[in-house]
């Protein structure tokens, strides 16, 4: 009977206990609120922030902080999630005694895309906006080298986000760094319109050398090109092919009107140079088409041949008189 009692007993205090209502923080909620994320004072546990402080850079208004703490009050050893009430950006921190420990964010995935910098990646990896006031940045670094490795930025290859503002800013450039210096680089210009854009390509710190423009002409040593190929300074080569047509075996017809050595002393009195050969300012001003000139030249030295002929037939003719 008396075991019987007891067990009653326990049961009702037991039962008491169950029904006691449990309170977690603020108002019954199972949250209570941090504004400090270095506080030291709470515990483990979920918190929400309205004034947030140590978050995030950026953070404001409402703001979930997930702490799992180390036993010890005393210390800042804690693994932190931190993340706003208004985006999918989630931020995380082991602080290991030091209560301004960096955030980091964490990478998110979205339907098979990877996204940073942004909460709505559009591809299979997106970098977000870089800036929101046209500030150069490098967004993204795709190797690295050790020879001055530690020195700046790094020996490495970089992705740079720029401008699209004003017209032909530079939009996007691929950089080599050297430690603190710039190496090469290849440039993505903006253009006039928005399918417009150019290229430049820079050597020497930085310096352009080569130019693709809109319409597809190349400028070596000139930024404002005016052929398919523009080069300011001297080219060499082993071999150069030029296509033409209109060869000049036309001299060789029978009926090739060949002007007289004597109308041909008259034009180079007055003219001073061949007739069909541009003037010298000519050149000077307006270049030469090399192709056209080897057609030109090749002419005069068929119609050379020709002159050179007839003086050898009027040469054998009169040795034969003096023979006779």
């Amino acid at each position: 009977m008396k075991k019987s009692l007891l067990l009653f007993g326990l049961i009702l205090i037991g039962g008491g206990a169950f029904a006691q209502e449990v309170k977690w923080g603020e108002a019954g909620s199972r949250t209570d609120y941090r504004n400090n994320a270095d506080d030291t004072s709470n515990l483990s546990g979920f918190y929400q922030a309205f004034d947030p402080i140590n978050y995030p850079a950026g953070a404001a208004d409402w703001w979930h902080l997930l702490d799992v703490k180390h036993s010890n009050p005393q210390n800042h050893f804690a693994m932190q999630f931190a993340g706003s009430f208004f985006d999918q950006k989630l931020y995380f921190r082991k602080t290991q005694n030091l209560p301004n420990t960096p955030w980091s964010q964490v990478v998110l995935i979205r339907d098979g895309k990877t996204g940073l910098m942004t909460d709505n990646p559009r591809a299979q990896f997106d970098v977000g906006l870089a800036s929101t006031n046209n500030t150069e940045v490098i967004t993204s670094i795709l190797a690295r080298l050790p020879e001055w490795n530690d020195n700046a930025i790094g020996n490495c290859l970089a992705v740079k986000a720029g401008n699209t503002q004003p017209i032909n800013a530079r939009s996007y450039s691929l950089e080599h760094y050297f430690g603190p210096y710039l190496n090469s680089s290849i440039n993505f210009h903006r253009g006039a319109n928005a399918g417009d854009g150019f290229l430049t390509f820079a050597t020497s710190a930085g310096s352009e050398r080569m130019r693709i423009t809109y319409w597809g002409d190349v400028g070596i040593g000139t930024t404002a090109p005016q052929s398919k190929l523009a080069v300011a300074g001297t080219i060499t080569a082993q071999k150069v092919k030029v296509t033409a047509t209109g060869w000049p075996d036309y001299v060789f017809a029978d009926d090739y009107p060949l002007p007289s050595l004597s109308a041909v002393e008259e034009y180079i009195r007055t003219h001073r140079h061949l007739p069909e050969i541009p003037a010298a300012n000519d050149v000077e001003k307006n270049g030469q088409d090399l192709g056209e000139m080897n057609k030109k030249l090749l002419q005069k030295v068929e119609e050379l041949t020709l002159y050179v002929i007839e003086l050898q037939k009027q040469v054998n003719a009169l040795q034969e008189k003096v023979n006779k």
